[in-house]
């Protein structure tokens, strides 16, 4: 995971201190706690993930940040879009790794689903699909690679 993708994950751009990192990380981990959010478990791999980068790179920062406006957006809402439409599929074994989510299980019988929310065959891994999900297109997000 980069700067700007961690960013993504809280949704955050611009001048930014370290407050405001602390600020946006337990805003993310009320929002995502495994208490309040049945996909929470997952959901805060990826905020403690992007925590950990922001915090390590505290000084790079505002110079690493993407000048492009459609780097920027909310990454977290997309996970959990995603990750939502995940648990309502039967038979499904989704991890969240950095800016990936791993669906291993019955994946034959929901392949028209996992394409429509830009999952691609792990053909490598031969035994399910992948989504990253660090890349917005309209309403859900899709995998570029």
């Amino acid at each position: 995971m980069n700067i700007q993708e961690a960013l993504n994950v809280f949704g955050l751009s611009g001048e930014l201190t370290e407050k405001d990192i602390k600020a946006a990380y337990r805003k993310a981990a009320l929002k995502y706690h495994p208490d309040r959010n049945p996909l929470g478990a997952e959901l805060m791999k990826a905020v403690n993930a992007a925590f950990d980068v922001l915090m390590a790179n505290i000084d790079k920062i505002n110079q690493f940040q993407s000048t492009d406006e459609h780097a920027r957006y909310n990454y977290g809402d997309d996970l959990e879009k995603v990750l939502n439409v995940l648990s309502g599929l039967s038979g499904l074994v989704f991890e969240v790794i950095g800016n990936w989510v791993w669906i291993s299980g019955e994946t034959i019988t929901h392949k028209e689903t996992l394409k429509e929310i830009g999952c691609k065959w792990a053909a490598k891994k031969n035994n399910g699909f992948i989504v990253q999900t660090n890349i917005k297109v309209t309403g859900i997000v899709k995998n570029t690679r």
